[in-house]
Parts: structure tokens; C-alpha cells; sequence
């Protein structure tokens, strides 16, 4: 066997194995592309990851895509009321707030939550984190959740 023949078949091989080797993509149906009907759990509040006192649930937000209600949880009492969201733009104002008026251990969290939501102009969304912004600052990041998880969390005791 002459040695153009050798090299022939060990590049032959060499392609055959190269091209059997394929880098799976990233599992792009895992991502998220709109807020809308999507449980967003609270994971920090103007730069602090917000604290909740035992026997307290997750504070979230859910915007909903008919109506165009938004309604969630600050750690203790619901809250509700409308928005108005660009997708292109990326740009989302909260009105109308309101909120139930349970008696909390953690009331400073509640205050600070509805006053930052109070002030949104914008957002973006990087996987599965909402990130909510007013005059370009960050000021609120949420993480992608379903009802299950957050009544999960209720059942677990971490709420």
C-alpha cells in the first residue's frame, strides 16, 4: 500500500469521524421570549435579593396577554391592575396598582416592590430572567416560573 493510499483513507476517516461529531444546539424551547403568561418569581429588588421572613411565600408577577391584567404576590398580600407592554420596543408600564391589605412581618419588601413596579418603563428578557428597568436602571429581576413551582414552594414550606 503506497503511502498517498494511507494518507488518502486516514483523511477519508478522519472526515467520516469529524462529520459524525455534531455539537448539539442549545434547547432553545427552554427560553422564554415574552413576559406575558409567564409566573415571574421575584430574585432581587433594586440590586438586594429580597429577604423573606419564615412562613412568607415568594413574592411573583404574572402578566396576562388578553386582558392585559397583571395581578401577583409581594410576599404577603395579592396585588393587581393593568399594563401596557411593547414587545419591539421592549417597553412595559404598570398601572391602575392596587393590593390586598393583609397585615405582614415584612411590610418594607411590599412597599419597596409596589413602588418599583409603580415606576417600570422597560424591560429585557435574557433566557429565563425578566429584568424590569425604570429611567435605564435596573431595578427588579424576576426568574421564569410556572403556578406548579410557586405552589410547589407554598407545599415545601419555603414561602
Amino acid at each position: 500500500m503506497s503511502i498517498s493510499k494511507f494518507i488518502a483513507g486516514a483523511c477519508l476517516l478522519l472526515a467520516l469521524f469529524v462529520s459524525a461529531c455534531t455539537i448539539k444546539p442549545k434547547d432553545k424551547s427552554s427560553e422564554v421570549y415574552t413576559f406575558k403568561d409567564a409566573y415571574w418569581m421575584l430574585m432581587s429588588i433594586e440590586g438586594q435579593s429580597p429577604q423573606a421572613p419564615n412562613n412568607t411565600h415568594t413574592a411573583y408577577i404574572r402578566f396576562e396577554e388578553n386582558e392585559n391584567d397583571v395581578h401577583g404576590f409581594t410576599g404577603c398580600n395579592k396585588f393587581f391592575g393593568k399594563y401596557e407592554g411593547n414587545e419591539e420596543q421592549q417597553t412595559l408600564k404598570l398601572s391602575q396598582l392596587g393590593a390586598t391589605k393583609m397585615m405582614c412581618p415584612n411590610i418594607e419588601l411590599e412597599n419597596k416592590l409596589m413602588r418599583v413596579l409603580e415606576n417600570v418603563d422597560s424591560y429585557r428578557i435574557s433566557d429565563d430572567v425578566l429584568t424590569l428597568y425604570a429611567g435605564g436602571e435596573a431595578v427588579a429581576t424576576f426568574m421564569a416560573g410556572t403556578e406548579r413551582s410557586i405552589d410547589n414552594e407554598v407545599e415545601d414550606g419555603l414561602h
